[in-house]
């Protein structure tokens, strides 16, 4: 009966622990498709940043794209709106606003005197400062560079002279003033240098204010997608298996929506988070001066290997806590590995064969991740099959050797006991024979006797007599004695 009661419980231990490792497969499953998803979003919105955010790559042909003829129409209309009378701020020479005005009253000085709205900034050096910010778009360096902060009104001179030189190279280039015929004086020379780096100021300021918005927007919209598409995987693969349980009557229809639900909604918040922290980073780091690094940003690296890792961590967890042996955590590590590589393929078949968005690729992933993890553990099992085998062998064949080695050292104890015994032997017969031949040569009976006596006593005979005398009385006495 107590055998009965243990076996019962076994087996139950069992059922419980294949339900649990069943159960622990299809939440490993909804992860991988979940991730595989927020990774081919990631991908995407990288993309549609790389795009959005495109410059040229150097300034000269692309001065149309940046320059603006209305902001700067715009500035000198206000600068005649607001005072009756406008001077050029650097040569103190009065201006006005129409051509035909500046030829009437100024003849051939009429370019000191015409109206002109002036970059304070060039905008080729606005430009050289913000290309390589991966967060402002042409349109953002456009309005930088056209912004009221940057444009001045001045003289056409002054303005056709200066061209793409900021404020202070221009007024400090004594030789190229006087071949351009501005005169300047000191003071203007200050307030020129000035109002440069009071507008440079500004438009840092600015840079920095269109940047972080473009980084809120780019984050927020690929989170955005990202969630979308991790949740609507996550929800059609857990959909899926819980309808699978509820057919199996393993779940009731109210336990599999409920599941299902919560599985979609934490693959949208992780998908949010990771799409939109993810796609910020990647973009900034495609800006960086290695090119590996920019490399791995455009083939979306990172996304893949938070993935991997966040996927494995509790993998590594379990390992470093003492749950499972190295063995174990490397055919775990080896099966989510294989599962995420494949699971990128099994969507794009999926989708194929499936073409509603997002459900085709999510049923891919899902039918993928399944036969991967079957394959894989057969594969596993097979593989630890045949360890066992070859481990069995190499233990009979370690056994065989160590009894070889044994009998060899028992062959070589018996031989030396046997050289041994009889060397010793024959070492006493030699002896004896000589001494029995020369004491014979001598006519020496009583050496003969002795001889002969150690041959008697070496094979463990009883010696009667030592001497010719003792063999006399030996022949003399009553007892009997067989030779």
């Amino acid at each position: 009966m107590s055998n009965f009661k243990d076996t019962s419980l076994q087996r139950i231990y069992n059922v419980d622990e294949n339900e649990k490792d069943e159960e622990e497969k299809k939440k490993s499953s909804i992860k991988t498709g979940t991730y595989s998803s927020m990774s081919n979003s990631v991908k995407s919105s990288i993309d549609q940043a790389s795009r959005t955010f495109e410059k040229p790559s150097s300034y000269t042909g692309n001065r149309k794209l940046y320059d603006s003829g209305v902001a700067k129409k715009n500035v000198k209309s206000k600068s005649f709106s607001e005072n009756s009378k406008v001077i050029d701020p650097y040569t103190g020479d009065e201006l006005l606003l129409r051509k035909a005005d500046a030829k009437r009253i100024y003849g051939n000085d009429w370019q000191k005197h015409l109206a002109e709205g002036d970059h304070i900034n060039p905008i080729e050096k606005v430009y050289d400062k913000c290309k390589n910010n991966p967060w402002l778009t042409n349109d953002d360096i456009k309005d930088i560079a056209n912004s009221e902060e940057n444009l001045q009104t001045v003289s056409r001179k002054f303005n056709n002279a200066k061209r793409s030189r900021t404020n202070e190279e221009f007024v400090n280039d004594e030789n190229y003033l006087k071949k351009t015929g501005v005169e300047i004086n000191e003071d203007g020379k200050r307030r020129a240098i000035e109002s440069g780096e009071k507008s440079q100021i500004k438009l840092n300021q600015i840079e920095k204010v269109k940047s972080k918005k473009r980084i809120l927007e780019t984050g927020h919209n690929a989170g955005k997608d990202a969630a979308k598409n991790s949740g609507m995987t996550a929800i059609t693969m857990s959909g899926i298996m819980n309808i699978t349980s509820v057919i199996k009557g393993e779940k009731t229809a109210q336990e599999a929506i409920k599941d299902t639900a919560v599985d979609g909604g934490k693959a949208a918040v992780t998908g949010y988070v990771m799409g939109n922290g993810l796609t910020v980073v990647s973009h900034s780091l495609s800006a960086s001066s290695s090119k590996f690094i920019s490399a791995l940003s455009s083939a979306n690296v990172p996304a893949k290997a938070i993935s991997a890792v966040t996927l494995m961590g509790n993998t590594f967890k379990r390992y470093g806590q003492g749950e499972i042996t190295t063995q174990e955590c490397i055919i775990e590590l080896g099966e989510k590995g294989v599962n995420l590589a494949t699971t990128g393929y099994s969507m794009a078949v999926g989708q194929a064969l499936i073409p509603v968005p997002v459900v085709g690729a999510a049923v891919g992933a899902l039918v993928g991740s399944m036969l991967t993890s079957k394959y894989y553990n057969e594969l596993v099992s097979t593989l630890k099959r045949k360890e066992l085998e070859h481990q069995e062998r190499q233990r009979i064949m370690f056994e065989c050797k160590i009894a070889q080695e044994q009998i060899k050292l028992f062959r070589a104890e018996m031989e030396s006991y046997l050289k041994s015994y009889f060397k010793d032997y024959q070492d006493c017969f030699d002896d004896a024979l000589l001494e029995m031949q020369i004491s014979f040569q001598m006519g020496d009976a009583d050496g003969m006797i002795l001889g002969a006596n150690k041959i008697t006593k070496k094979l463990g005979g009883k010696v009667n007599y030592e001497s010719v005398e003792e063999f006399k009385d030996f022949l003399n006495t009553d007892s009997i004695d067989i030779l």
